[in-house]
């Protein structure tokens, strides 16, 4: 069986539409705050974001990947995990605000840093039940319902920011904007689920709770030391440097989003299919897994070099703040980081799809081991740059573990023969980007003398 693009775009276009939405709303907050309020401001909101990204994991408590794996083989207890699963998301969110006061506190942040901080984590609880009913919609594949309720708030969310930065209500407003967007949000999937996924009702099933959390515990296991190792380099800026580079650092990778969006999209878009083509046999999982890649690195690789070549003038037009060209040099080293998400992206659904999720929990413990080890001498040292090379390496050793166990699995996987074309492609448009600037320079230099 060969990858059905049709059925997998539709899926994956679902899934992509309500996430650009959701990173496509931070991304322009952040440009927002970034233009009103100044890279200190940036950097209070970059650190929010990172901590709440790192505890909503902790919130979750793995759930929802179980959710979308038990309720797609028995859509009857549909209304069983979803109330049990509020439950549970209830009692970890609690959990997690609580810790989150406590590593505020232990870190010594400065009292507005830590008021931002808090009053985002007040909607944790809001984004857990909102991915519990995600779950659901993914199990009965009806994610349009995800972009329904998502996309119309989130362009309420943004208005809204406009209008209260146009007013000059700082940062604090636009944090509680968000916390209330949360709360609409689950409050309305809620609603979907209990009229739109109809199973036989049910009632709060403490045995079922604890077989559900302890099924859940390597994918909290996975989820949770992923969160943290994404979020270490922040934190060490934030310690070791100032708020201004923790607001450079965001804003590179907040470039490299939209692309990361589209490799999530699919990799999640294929999931179902390699769980199914588990009894077909591995070459039919390779075959579709091979289709996939390619799709993604022809996308991939022209970005790579235009963020490389021009990555100065994309920073340029979006922040429109002369300050942010100071993230240039992390963007340049940042765009190479596309290039492997692209296999582990792909390459993670399989390992998971093949009941192998120890090996991916395997995989995240040494990436972040590799990124603690790395990070502190090197961040403390060399600062935006050196944060944005750990990242690298990081993302590198990741690469190649889950290529090693996957090739293994498969008994056997080529890239040659996957890379040379778009590696081919990207090699033209790098050598035409860098014509036409060099030519773009001397015209300048030119006019000038």
């Amino acid at each position: 069986m060969s990858l059905n693009i049709r059925t997998t775009g539709s899926n994956a276009l679902s899934i992509l539409t309500s996430d650009v939405m959701n990173r496509a709303t931070s991304f322009v907050l952040y440009a927002l705050v970034a233009r009103h309020l100044g890279t200190e401001a940036f950097g209070q909101l970059s650190l929010a974001f990172t901590l709440f990204y790192v505890f909503q994991v902790f919130a979750v408590g793995g759930l929802k990947t179980l959710v979308v794996r038990q309720v797609a083989k028995d859509r009857s207890r549909t209304s069983a995990y979803f109330v049990n699963g509020c439950l549970i998301v209830t009692l970890s969110s609690c959990a997690s605000i609580g810790a989150l006061l406590g590593f505020v506190r232990l870190m010594h942040y400065p009292s507005r840093t830590a008021l931002v901080v808090l009053l985002l984590s007040s909607g944790l609880l809001a984004y857990a039940v909102s991915a519990v009913c995600e779950g659901i919609f993914q199990a009965w594949e009806r994610m349009r319902y995800i972009a329904y309720v998502n996309v119309p708030v989130n362009a309420a969310k943004i208005g809204a920011a406009v209008l209260l930065l146009q007013a000059n209500a700082g940062l604090l407003a636009v944090v509680l904007v968000l916390v209330s967007s949360l709360a609409f949000v689950a409050v309305i999937e809620s609603w979907v689920v209990i009229r739109r996924f109809p199973s036989p009702r049910a009632s709060v099933d403490v045995r079922l709770a604890m077989e559900t959390m302890r099924s859940a515990g390597t994918f909290l296991g996975i989820d949770g030391t992923l969160a943290v190792m994404t979020s270490v380099n922040v934190l060490l800026l934030a310690k070791l440097r100032t708020d201004s580079e923790v607001g450079l650092y965001s804003a590179a990778t907040q470039l490299t989003v939209p692309l990361l969006l589209v490799c999530q999209s699919i990799a999640q878009s294929i999931f179902p299919v390699l769980c199914q083509e588990i009894t077909s046999g591995l070459q039919h999982q390779k075959r579709i897994v091979v289709q996939a890649i390619r799709l993604l690195l022809v996308v991939a690789l022209p970005a790579v070099v235009a963020l490389v070549v021009a990555g100065d003038q994309v920073l340029e037009i979006v922040y429109r703040n002369p300050a942010f060209a100071a993230a240039f040099p992390a963007v340049q080293i940042l765009a190479w980081v596309l290039i492997l998400q692209v296999f582990t992206s792909v390459l993670g659904q399989v390992l998971i799809a093949s009941n192998r999720e120890r090996a991916t929990l395997r995989i995240v413990v040494v990436d972040t081991l590799v990124n603690g080890l790395l990070g502190w001498p090197v961040i403390q040292r060399f600062g935006l740059r050196g944060a944005a090379a750990v990242l690298l390496c990081t993302k590198a050793v990741d690469c190649c573990q889950h290529y090693f166990l996957v090739s293994r699995l498969f008994g056997g996987f080529q890239l040659i023969g996957i890379l040379w074309k778009p590696v081919v492609a990207a090699t033209a448009i790098a050598t035409y980007l860098a014509l036409g600037r060099h030519r773009v320079d001397a015209v300048s230099g030119g006019v000038s003398a």
